[in-house]
């Protein structure tokens, strides 16, 4: 009898889930289908042409230190087609120009006090509050603290807010006063709970580290942009899938026998042995609210970031000087409008071969921030090409522009976010075969994402394969 199977959602964490599927079965009779909403699979791994090259919309590489989108790609043949991003410095834009990022950073915070102090980042109260974490006494800390507890009651508001947050903030598009720290920045909630001061537990955190660091880059993307990724995946399962892309699921439920109906919009339905939901938390607790209430209140309380990626190609005349460094962050108690900006051309060597034009990403909006949405495109690129006179010195209007919003793009993993995932996962338990998976539960970003399908899809082939074992076990 041939077994079937739903994955709802067409990212990464979907068609990871559903290629684990198609590996995992061998030869036995297996029916996977992926229904995606959108008329492209993949999801926010997206790269289209700009000025004739290809340039991602959404994430430009994927980091090396979690291996699984570096192990995927190697199972799809990919490893000889990898580029490399240029090492160059990043900057912040803070108290009135760029200023490059001390050495020694540990997810954000620094380990040496002199480049710090000759950064010019932070003032002098600045500095100096920050060295009272050497002499402060312990402090309890509660379950699940923020950044802010953590890093603001050891080094002060200041390193916060100008360094910290634009980082370790900057990734999740959130606010250090939201954010968990286990779950944004796993190496500073250990060194917190080891030593007196979190310096010289990160100090000595650092110190193990080194030799045990791997050599090799720390991001990898393709020529062809990161978007090449979810097309080959895609590719791979062709003649395998089932796929339902334009098709957006309304509802799953549960039938007498134990099976899940899947029901879509468009009025059409499959009867599944499983479901693996890989969607967005705001969208997934609709699939599931008829199915279970419980955990659809659950996903209702993670709150999501928009953000958009404003992609400007300037003529090199526009531009002063060559661009040295991948980019620049922006504190958000700077007020402006940009968060982040990608010197696309200077940080792709690709990219610069293939182009006159100097190419940066702009990305606007954060939690609770979303000041980009209420205004045109016109009026965005306005205000963010002032910033760039502000920021660089850029003195002509780009010559292309392209404009991409991503609306509820990014999960923000609060206090408490762990043991709601905890919650959701307990609750699953009453409806076996429902799994769920994607950036709102585990970890944000291209790898995170592809072990989150991975592992949801090896639970589901357990429970199939047990499944299968009871309905032909011999009656006594």
């Amino acid at each position: 009898m041939t077994m079937r199977v739903a994955v709802i959602g067409g990212g990464m964490a979907g068609l990871s889930a559903a290629y684990t599927l198609l590996q995992v079965k061998g030869d036995v009779p297996l029916h996977v289908t992926l229904f995606e909403a959108d008329e492209r699979a993949g999801g926010k791994v997206k790269t289209t042409p700009f000025a004739g090259v290809p340039v991602d919309e959404g994430p430009d590489a994927f980091i090396t230190r979690q291996p699984w989108a570096m192990e995927l790609s190697r199972k799809l043949g990919l490893a000889d087609e990898f580029v490399v991003p240029d090492t160059g410095k990043t900057h912040l834009w803070t108290r009135g120009r760029l200023r490059s990022l001390p050495t020694g950073l540990v997810q954000g915070v620094p380990t040496d006090a002199v480049a710090v102090a000759k950064s010019g980042i932070l003032s002098l109260p600045g500095l100096l509050r920050a060295g009272l974490d050497l002499v402060l006494p312990a402090q309890a800390l509660p379950d699940d603290p923020t950044v802010a507890e953590v890093i603001g009651s050891r080094f002060g508001r200041e390193m916060v807010e100008r360094l910290v947050e634009p980082l370790v903030g900057g990734i999740f598009a959130g606010r250090a006063s939201h954010l968990s720290l286990a779950m944004t920045a796993p190496q500073l909630a250990q060194a917190a709970r080891q030593q007196r001061s979190l310096l010289y537990s990160l100090l000595q955190l650092r110190k193990q580290a080194q030799p045990a660091t791997a050599s090799g880059p720390a991001f990898l993307s393709f020529r062809q942009g990161l978007g090449y990724l979810p097309e080959r995946l895609f590719d791979a399962m062709k003649g395998e899938l089932d796929v339902r892309l334009n098709t957006r699921v309304q509802a799953v439920t549960r039938l007498e026998n134990g099976n899940y109906r899947v029901s879509c919009v468009d009025g059409s339905e499959v009867i599944v042995d499983g479901v693996i939901v890989a969607v967005p938390a705001w969208v997934a607790k609709e699939v599931v609210r008829a199915l279970t209430p419980a955990v659809a209140a659950e996903l209702a309380q993670i709150a999501y970031a928009s953000v958009i990626v404003a992609t400007l190609g300037y003529r090199p005349e526009a531009v002063p000087g060559p661009l040295q460094g991948n980019g620049f962050l922006v504190p958000r108690v700077d007020k402006r409008l940009m968060t982040a900006c990608t010197w696309m051309s200077s940080k792709w060597e690709h990219l610069r071969r293939a182009t006159d034009l100097v190419i940066v990403r702009c990305s606007v909006g954060r939690y609770l921030d979303e000041r980009g949405w209420h205004i045109s495109d016109k009026a965005l690129v306005a205000r963010l090409q002032r910033e760039l006179e502000a920021s660089m010195g850029v003195r002509e209007w780009p010559v292309e522009v392209r404009v991409s919003r991503w609306e509820r793009a990014f999960p923000q993993y609060d206090a408490g976010h762990r043991a709601r995932v905890v919650r959701i996962e307990r609750l699953l338990n009453e409806t076996p075969g429902v799994l769920l998976a994607g950036a709102a539960y585990h970890g944000a970003g291209v790898p995170a994402c592809v072990r989150d399908g991975e592992q949801a899809a090896l639970k589901l082939w357990q429970h199939l394969s047990s499944k299968q074992g009871a309905e032909t076990a011999p009656s006594r």
